[in-house]
């Protein structure tokens, strides 16, 4: 699974959603770095083997998918590997395409940890259920400064971690994910990094619509 030719996508928040879309995009080749909390955290994900797991619980409501198990039969996991991980503030590299996968009540404190690596070529994409995050990032950080593109989404598949499991997210239902990218303060056309990112997740197995 290479990620030859394709620029590296961020993910900051690694709870259930944030695993689920890190896993799908680096299944289709994207190179892939998860934004973890702290160093023990990236300790721990890097001696477990740099791997993330998907259970698509959603196989046993599906009516042809679930003739393929045996009652009782556990689903096994999907893996994938070569993934690395990073804390936000472990590097001043750049970040030109970002997935801000927290919950709504930590994106601003989140975001900051993170805002000294983007620029007005960077995108980032909001995958937060809820209402007022990317206002209150827009007011209490960019309200003088130029920002990075904002893609707006709503994520409707269930999908939850179980903390036995702190690298695998259990698919429990299929749904939708919707992407609206927000027009530029300023009205200028989107970086490039924007239509690559609409583009990737586009073509994920996720229902994925702009």
């Amino acid at each position: 699974m290479s990620g030859s030719g394709l620029s590296r996508i961020h993910i900051l928040g690694a709870g259930a959603v944030g695993l689920l879309f890190a896993a799908h995009l680096r299944q289709a080749g994207h190179p892939i770095t998860l934004l973890l909390r702290t160093q023990a955290a990236v300790d721990r994900f890097e001696r477990q083997g740099c791997r993330i797991s998907v259970v698509n619980d959603w196989m046993r409501a599906n009516p042809a998918r679930s003739r393929l198990l045996a009652p009782g039969e556990p689903i096994a996991p999907c893996a994938v590997d070569d993934i690395q991980a990073e804390t936000p503030a472990g590097t001043h590299a750049a970040i030109g395409k970002l997935i801000l996968a927290t919950k709504a009540q930590d994106t601003l404190r989140a975001f900051a940890d993170v805002r000294s690596r983007l620029d007005a070529q960077s995108t980032v994409v909001m995958l937060q259920n809820g209402m007022g995050a990317f206002e209150a990032i827009q007011r209490e950080l960019y309200a003088h400064a130029a920002a990075p593109a904002f893609i707006v989404g709503t994520n409707a598949h269930g999908c939850l971690r179980r903390a036995s499991d702190e690298f695998s997210t259990h698919h429990t239902a299929m749904g939708t994910c919707r992407l609206a990218l927000r027009p530029a303060v300023a009205g200028s056309a989107p970086p490039d990094s924007a239509l690559e990112l609409l583009t990737a997740l586009g073509a994920l197995p996720l229902d994925v619509a702009v």
